[in-house]
Formats: C-alpha cells, sequence, structure tokens
C-alpha cells in the first residue's frame, strides 16, 4: 500500500510556483504593444494611473509605428526604460519611469522632450529662404548662422538614435571640444555664472560649439555640479545635450521630476533630457 501512495504522489503534480514577478523592461513591452493590456492597471500607479485610465499607451499610437524598449537603468527601488516609436516617417522617444511598492514594480510617470514640435516648421521657414535673405539672416544673427540654427534645429528635434549617431560621427571633434574646456579651468571659480560665460565666449570653444550644432556649456543643466553639460537646445527647463562624466558613481539619477533620460554613449559621455 505505501507503494502505491508514493507511486500516486509521483504521478500528481505538486502545487506550481507562482510566476515570477514582471520587471519594468517586460511591464514597459506589455504597455506599448499595439494590443491591449487586460492587467495594466495593476502595475499602474502615481500620475500614469491617471493618464491611462482604459487603454495603454500603444493603444493610443498609431499601430503602424515600430515599437522597441531598452531598460536605461535599475536600481532596488526604481527603473527607467527608453522607448522608440519609429517609421520611414516619423519618430518619438518616450521614457517610462519604474518605481517598486512592495515587490511589485509600478509605472509611475510617463515622459518625454516637451515642445519638439515647434522644431520642423521652423527648418521648413528658414530651409525655404533664397540665398538673398540667406545672407541677410546670418548678418543680423553673426553669433548662430542660418547653417548653424537649421542643423541646431534638426539635431534638437532628432531621435535618441539620430544624436548618438551625430555624437559618433563627430567624436573627435567632441572629444578636442572637451579638452579645451578642461584646459580653460572655467567651472573652478567661486562664479558659475561667469565661468560659464567665459567658456562660451572662448574663440576655440565657440567656433567647436557651433560646428557641433550645440548652443553652450554649462554645469546647470541636470544638477550634476562635476558634470560637463553640451546643451543642443530646448525650451524652458525641457532641454537635450551631451552630458561628460568619466566617474558613473557621481552621475545624477533620473528622476520624472528633472532628468528624464541619461542614455551611454561611452567614454565618459551620455545623452540626457530635462523637463
Amino acid at each position: 500500500m505505501k507503494h502505491v501512495f508514493l507511486l500516486l504522489w509521483l504521478w500528481f503534480p505538486g502545487p506550481t510556483a507562482p510566476p515570477a514577478p514582471l520587471q519594468p523592461l517586460q511591464i514597459a513591452e506589455r504597455f506599448v504593444a499595439p494590443a491591449g493590456w487586460a492587467d495594466m492597471k495593476d502595475y499602474l500607479c502615481c500620475e500614469a494611473a491617471g493618464q491611462a485610465k482604459q487603454e495603454t499607451l500603444g493603444q493610443q499610437i498609431p499601430a503602424r509605428l515600430q515599437r522597441s524598449c531598452e531598460l536605461l537603468n535599475q536600481t532596488d527601488s526604481t527603473a527607467v526604460v527608453a522607448v522608440e516609436l519609429r517609421d520611414s516617417a516619423e519618430h518619438r522617444d518616450f521614457y517610462l519611469h519604474f518605481a517598486k511598492e512592495g515587490t511589485t514594480w509600478k509605472l509611475q510617470a510617463i515622459r518625454n522632450l516637451a515642445m519638439t514640435h515647434l522644431g520642423p516648421p521652423m527648418v521648413e521657414l528658414l530651409s525655404a529662404l533664397p540665398p538673398a535673405e540667406v545672407a541677410e539672416y546670418d548678418r543680423k544673427h553673426p553669433d548662430a548662422s542660418h547653417a548653424f540654427t537649421v542643423g541646431n534645429l534638426r539635431l534638437w528635434t532628432a531621435a535618441d538614435a539620430d544624436i548618438a549617431a551625430h555624437f559618433r560621427k563627430n567624436k573627435a571633434d567632441f572629444r578636442k571640444l572637451l579638452r579645451l574646456v578642461q584646459a580653460g579651468n572655467y567651472f573652478v571659480a567661486d562664479s558659475l555664472a561667469a565661468g560659464e560665460k567665459a567658456a562660451n565666449a572662448a574663440p576655440a570653444v565657440h567656433a567647436l560649439l557651433r560646428k557641433l550644432y550645440l548652443s553652450r556649456v554649462t554645469r546647470r543643466e541636470t544638477g550634476c555640479a562635476s558634470c560637463l553639460e553640451f546643451v543642443i537646445g530646448g525650451k524652458v527647463n525641457s532641454t537635450v545635450g551631451l552630458l561628460y562624466q568619466p566617474q558613473p558613481a557621481q552621475l545624477p539619477a533620473m528622476t520624472p521630476e528633472r532628468l528624464i533620460m541619461l542614455r551611454p554613449l561611452g567614454e565618459g559621455w551620455y545623452l540626457y533630457k530635462t523637463t
């Protein structure tokens, strides 16, 4: 009889283990998929819960857009996932910020660079100017030529992947610009504003900033006192640029309130966006 019970015990499966908790990247992939997600509300909190009441982000965007998700950072309590939406005609980058509640990861905020819709009409208008008007524009704007302004606007509104490609293509000039700023010791003075003004006014620095379609170099964009920030552009507090910090431990933390994205590009360089 004992053998019969043993065979029965071996034959019938025991209780199944509960499924592993979803990780931020898995939640993001479900949230941006074209199909709906029945369990969506179980993984939302804070402002995201108020924004996605009935439909996921994936249901709200055009079905033709390709979607890809990338985990940018994950700690014990927070995580950020970048979402790229793209087709042949348009692109969008979003950043999903997660917080951990107990053992469950929840999406708390959705962020992107603000007011980039203003860029393409401005580029179209400037690109249509005849040569005589371009010359007049350059005369009136000696510090920001027509060519620089168009290139800067395009870079400001570009996809993350395209900005990263711009950095890789011009890495030698970015390195040269970095060396010039470091050698000038502009940001070691007592006045941060005075140092920033001197750095951006230095002829060699200014020339490279314009060549790379960068508006300025500063240390006041991301809340990192030891980082150098090479700003592309933006509106109000929503900016995009390249950050240099060779010590990962000194990098600022990503938050929905300020630094919404920080993407490594290699050799201490990062692509950043603020809000």
